[in-house]
């Protein structure tokens, strides 16, 4: 029977606290053994474990070292416990990095395993499949959506994400929870290869239904829709596209917020979380001059804040709320 391993550095365990002990609480194996850089067969030694790799390192070039070998050789998730007072800098998110912790985070366990379902393309073009994950006490746990009427949606919710905004958009989209006059659409910044894979993850770690387009689809109540590899979403007043990419962000989240905006007006609702750069924040604005909701992840709860911090000097009305909050904020009336 397979278990979740995580495979965690000295220094990752030293610096994420409780780790080990929310693990084993959990019931993961939790497998300290690597004092160099990663080995290929490091989780092989143990073949019913499927896991993720937790690294760390004292300063950005040794992290970046073993981020390299790591998503090069091996065929697990791999989450970075980054060093104290380091910045998120983009050369740490390579391919198969499918999260950035920073030294001193609470609740590093829960987003470990969240993290350790996300299906990766290596660097080497290895495909990691989804595996069973043993959920942490009191953690949320998805439920078979409910019946929700289709047909034209009352209002949209827009979301943008980039580095560090997974395991939020996950918990926000577990905690708001699928409705009959709401259809969500989302721009995560993605290599295209990963795309697909992250649609399987999405639907089967929250209650959404998730709709992966490719040319054009009927907007409907109900469901979560993300563009294929390497294109931009857009959206109508009925319908739902994804289209050739137009920036150097794919996809790009001014593009989507601009067409919720023109296409929905007041009924739309827009939300920016963690990652690096500007995308979202003039999308943002347009959805808030046009008498949508704007909100924000709190720059200081993110991994990476350059994203909400850029969308606020652009958008200074803009609500703000921390992670936990994020859903009852976009629910309000």
């Amino acid at each position: 029977m397979t278990r979740l391993a995580a495979v965690v550095d000295d220094y990752a365990l030293a610096v994420l606290p409780g780790l080990e002990r929310d693990l084993a609480q959990a019931g993961v194996a939790v497998l300290r053994c690597f004092e160099r850089l990663p080995s290929p067969g490091m989780l092989r030694r143990w073949p019913d474990c499927r896991g993720v790799a937790v690294l760390g390192g004292r300063d950005i070039p040794s992290l970046r070292a073993r981020l390299e070998t790591a998503t090069a050789t091996l065929s697990a998730p791999v989450v970075a416990a980054l060093p104290r007072a380091a910045a998120s800098l983009p050369e740490l998110r390579g391919p198969g990095v499918v999260d950035l912790i920073p030294a001193g985070t609470r609740g590093a366990a829960e987003r470990v395993m969240l993290m350790s379902r996300v299906p990766i393309v290596s660097a080497c073009g290895r495909r990691a499949a989804p595996s069973a994950m043993p959920r942490a006490p009191g953690a949320p746990v998805p439920s078979a959506p409910p019946a929700v009427a289709g047909g034209r949606p009352e209002r949209v919710l827009a979301i943008a994400s980039s580095t560090g905004g997974v395991w939020v958009l996950s918990g926000l989209l577990q905690a708001y929870r699928p409705r009959h006059d709401t259809a969500v659409l989302l721009a995560q910044h993605m290599d295209t290869g990963f795309v697909a894979f992250f649609a399987d993850w999405l639907a089967s770690t929250t209650p959404w239904v998730t709709v992966l387009v490719k040319d054009v689809v009927p907007l409907e109540a109900g469901r979560l829709y993300l563009a294929s590899g390497g294109r931009d979403l857009v959206a109508a007043a009925d319908r739902v596209a994804a289209v050739p990419a137009l920036s150097r962000y794919v996809p790009c989240a001014d593009r989507l917020f601009q067409t919720v905006a023109a296409s929905h007006g007041r009924r739309a609702r827009a939300a920016v979380l963690s990652g690096m750069g500007a995308d979202g924040a003039e999308g943002l604005a347009e959805v808030a001059r046009r008498g949508g909701r704007s909100v924000c992840q709190a720059p200081g709860s993110a991994v990476v804040p350059s994203m909400p911090e850029s969308a606020l000097r652009r958008c200074p009305g803009a609500e703000l709320a921390v992670p936990e909050l994020l859903a009852e904020v976009l629910g309000r009336e």
